[in-house]
Order: structure tokens, then C-alpha cells, then sequence
């Protein structure tokens, strides 16, 4: 059974020789970029470059996947007009100024086509490439946020929180234009060859917000993404990092799998829930267990995941989000194995 197969039978919650092992955004970059020879910057200004450095990344972790998209969530909103600056260092760009500063300035925000756009195209024409060169041996995923994350990086999250009870309308107007923006990006990423996408959800937590709300603005429009998403044929992944993640949400949704952090969550209720409906991507703490943990432990958790779970299919295991930029890849390798040997049926 090919990565590949072992990924797409996994999201069907067909039964696989062992849980796939998802790599998501650009874990572990310190080694990554170093073993490419390439710098992140380079990266969101070249297809090829960012396609060789997401490659390295599937190649050194071994890992069922390569992602055409990184940890950065401002990508989106930049092409609707929040602007970025970077940072000396070679890392992720930060903003300088929100394209909505108030809630007039919203009439102003118009649909964008991504691969119109400077920016946001290189993922897209990254993933193509990545599809055609190795697209048959492992899963080549798409990366997008949802429209209520984009929304918060046009506004800044205070700022969207404050206008969904002040100025709705203007809200729901908004994450109307970006749901338009957001079904372009599926279009283009169905007709590259690519059948799954992972959407970034993490602006559905109760930390932030009530359920009431998530529902009203947040998970609304996330369905009308699925809905779209899936009529160009591809298969969704519902990322939610949130530290209190409102998992509710996504039951009738219709994602093909939902992946959380399991700190954040009570593991057996969060399994329970979703087991039999919805494929689980079971995040591991990767802010303490994968960065400095040792690989005994990574082991143990590996363990107690696949003993909570149990024997149905439907299962992945993953970091619970983005590893640490210097996280050991010695690491990522024990996780690795701890699957491949525990996880054998």
C-alpha cells in the first residue's frame, strides 16, 4: 500500500495496513530549510522553490503527505489587501497594516481570483508540480483558511469579534466576498489534479467566542466551503487548532475528517464523537511532546492513542498543528516509527 493509498483509504474510513501520519504546514523548518538549501522567503515567491522545500519536508519525515501550503495564515488576506511586512530572519511575514480598519472600508474588499494573485498563486502552481512529480506515490494536499480566519487576519480578530455584534450585516457581507475567493481557490486546485484540501479553522474556539456565534458567521460559511469543495470533487480536511475547539460544529458538516489537538480535548468523548461518521486526524502535542519530549514518550503516546481509539478504521495520526520551527527531526522520525510498528495491523 502505497502513502497515498494508505491517506485516501484512511479519509474514507476504509481499513488501511496502518494510520497515515499527516504533515501539515512547514513543521520542523529549521531542518527542512537547511537540507533544501532554500529560504522560506524564496519559497512564497517561487512555485518550484516552494514545491523542492514542501517535498524535503515529505522526503526527511517520511510522513504520508505533502502539503502545498505553510503555517502562514496571512497569505489569503494579503491578496484581499491587508498588507505584510518581513521580518529580518527568514520566517513567516507579519502584518503591517488590516485592509479593514472599519467597517466602511469593507464595501471596498472585492472577490480575487488566486491565481491572479502574486502571492496566493504559489501554493497553487507549487501544488500542481508536486502533483505531477509525485502526486501517484503520496497525498498531495491543498491549504486554505476558512472564510471567518481570513476574515480576522483583514480585520484583526478583536476588531471581527467586536464588528459580528456591532456592524453583522457588514460581517456577513464580508465572508460572502471571501467564501466567492475561496471557491475560485478549490476550482483551481480540483482542475490541477489535486482531490483533498485541508482548511484551517482554528477561528471556531469557545476561548474567543460563543458557540451561538461560531454557528451565526463562523460555521456557516465554512459548510458553504465544504459544499463547494466537495462539488469539485475534492475531499476536506477541517483543521481547528483553537485551545478550545468547538468540534460540534463539524458533525453536520460533512467534512471527510476533522483534526484537533488532543491537549485541547478529552480524547475519548472527542473520539466517540466523531468515530464512524468523520475520519479523526489525532493531533499529538507538538509544542512539548515532539519539540522537547524524548522519544520513549512520543512512543507511549502513540500507544494510548491507538488503544482509546480502538480497531476501526478512520484514524491518522499527526502533530496537533504547526512543530515548532527547531523541533528535533529525530523527533518526527520516533513518531514515525512508533506508528509504523504499533499501528500494523
Amino acid at each position: 500500500m502505497t502513502p497515498r493509498e494508505r491517506f485516501v483509504g484512511a479519509l474514507e474510513r476504509s481499513p488501511v495496513d496502518r494510520p497515515p501520519i499527516m504533515y501539515q504546514h512547514l513543521g520542523a523548518a529549521k531542518s527542512v530549510l537547511a537540507a533544501s538549501g532554500l529560504t522560506m522567503r524564496e519559497g512564497f515567491h517561487d512555485p518550484e522553490k516552494f514545491a523542492r522545500i514542501a517535498t524535503m519536508a515529505q522526503r526527511m519525515t517520511g510522513f504520508d503527505n505533502v502539503m502545498a501550503g505553510w503555517g502562514d495564515i496571512l497569505v489569503e488576506a494579503h491578496a484581499h489587501g491587508t498588507q505584510w511586512k518581513w521580518p529580518e530572519r527568514d520566517f513567516y511575514p507579519r502584518v503591517e497594516s488590516y485592509a479593514v480598519r472599519s467597517p466602511s472600508d469593507i464595501d471596498m474588499v472585492q472577490p480575487v481570483d488566486p491565481m491572479r494573485d502574486e502571492h496566493w498563486s504559489v501554493p497553487l502552481k507549487a501544488a500542481r508540480i508536486m502533483n505531477d512529480a509525485i502526486g501517484k506515490e503520496v497525498a498531495v494536499l491543498g491549504c486554505i483558511n476558512s472564510p471567518m480566519l481570513i476574515a480576522s487576519e483583514m480585520m484583526g480578530l478583536e476588531g471581527l469579534l467586536m464588528a459580528t455584534i456591532t456592524d453583522p450585516n457588514d460581517v456577513d457581507h464580508l465572508l460572502n466576498v471571501l467564501l466567492e475567493s475561496t471557491k475560485a481557490y478549490g476550482e483551481h486546485l480540483s482542475r490541477m489534479g489535486v482531490d483533498i484540501i485541508f482548511v484551517e479553522n482554528g477561528s471556531a474556539g469557545l476561548e474567543t467566542n460563543s458557540a451561538e456565534s461560531i454557528e451565526r458567521f463562523d460555521t456557516v460559511n465554512m459548510k458553504k466551503a465544504v459544499e463547494s469543495f466537495h462539488s469539485q470533487g475534492l475531499k476536506v480536511i477541517a483543521h481547528n487548532c483553537a485551545q478550545t475547539p468547538y468540534l460540534d460544529g463539524y458533525l453536520g458538516m460533512g467534512v471527510d475528517a476533522v483534526h484537533f489537538h488532543l491537549t485541547a480535548v478529552d480524547r475519548q468523548m472527542a473520539f466517540d464523537k466523531f468515530r464512524g461518521r468523520t475520519s479523526v486526524m489525532a493531533g499529538i502535542d507538538h509544542m512539548f511532546l515532539l519539540f522537547k519530549g524524548r522519544p520513549s514518550e512520543i512512543d507511549a503516546e502513540v500507544a494510548n492513542i491507538l488503544s482509546t481509539w480502538g480497531d476501526s478504521p478512520g484514524l491518522f495520526i499527526c502533530p496537533g498543528c504547526e512543530m515548532p520551527f527547531k523541533t528535533p527531526i529525530d523527533n518526527i522520525i520516533a513518531l514515525r516509527e512508533a506508528v509504523s510498528r504499533q499501528g500494523t495491523r
